[in-house]
């Protein structure tokens, strides 16, 4: 449902497949480690069952903008071009550390887990019948968004975060995608990385794009119109407008 506000401008340009990732929306939801290898056999055993050929571009919001580095680093001749949305490049456990804290699920994971692990799974299970509370013109959680966001288990969520973000380093999945044409949108406000942190790192890489626009950490809602447009542009079916570009 994250997808929804953004499908509808690329639609007419594309063919779409949204997944929800293990563990989060409707999907299962198996106890176990959520590593990214995990993560990524599972998009593709998904893909390939609905009978979806490679090439791929593959989108990924937030965390999913390092799973979609980590799927071409295993199977680079299924990628024919990647996109990341607020991209959480962190150079060090201690740097992931201190920039998701901004989170407040993440932040109270990180300090107090085991009231974490008590308190979180309640709240969820209640938000989940309580989803109208959220503002319906919410940039970020509007009911439909937060009734997806909160399907999610705190177990899956817990293992995520950890083994995809905190510990998870990107380096070795930018430099093997290094020759693939990649786009990275991000906020200007971006709390859980601000763009220059991610300038740095991308700057090497000839085929890769930068574009920094007004808005937080979840562009895919609170900007999709202008996301939209820089995806179409950079897919090469139409302009788009402002912007900064690396």
């Amino acid at each position: 449902m994250v997808w929804d506000e953004i499908s509808p401008a690329l639609e007419p340009h594309f063919t779409l497949t949204s997944v929800d990732l293990l563990g989060y929306g409707h999907s299962p939801k198996p106890r176990t480690e959520y590593t990214p290898a995990l993560h990524v056999e599972a998009l593709r055993r998904t893909l390939r069952r609905a009978g979806i050929d490679p090439p791929y571009t593959l989108v990924g919001l937030s965390m999913g903008a390092s799973l979609v580095l980590e799927f071409a680093r295993r199977w680079p001749g299924e990628v024919g071009g990647l996109i990341g949305i607020g991209f959480p490049y962190y150079p060090s456990e201690e740097v992931a550390r201190s920039a998701l804290e901004y989170n407040p699920w993440i932040r109270l994971t990180l300090r107090h887990p085991v009231v974490a692990a008590v308190a979180t799974p309640v709240i969820w299970r209640l938000g989940r019948h309580a989803v109208g509370l959220f503002p319906h013109r919410s940039l970020l959680y509007s009911p439909p968004v937060a009734a997806d966001a909160l399907r999610a288990r705190y177990f899956a969520f817990r293992s995520s975060l950890f083994n995809c973000m905190v510990r998870y380093r990107q380096d070795d999945a930018l430099e093997a995608s290094g020759e693939m044409r990649r786009l990275f949108i991000h906020g200007d406000d971006d709390q859980w990385a601000a763009p220059e942190a991610i300038e740095k790192p991308l700057a090497k890489y000839a085929n890769t794009t930068v574009r920094v626009i007004e808005g937080p950490h979840n562009l895919v809602v609170a900007q999709a119109e202008r996301t939209a447009a820089l995806i179409i542009e950079h897919l090469g079916a139409g302009p788009a407008s402002d912007g900064s570009a690396n």
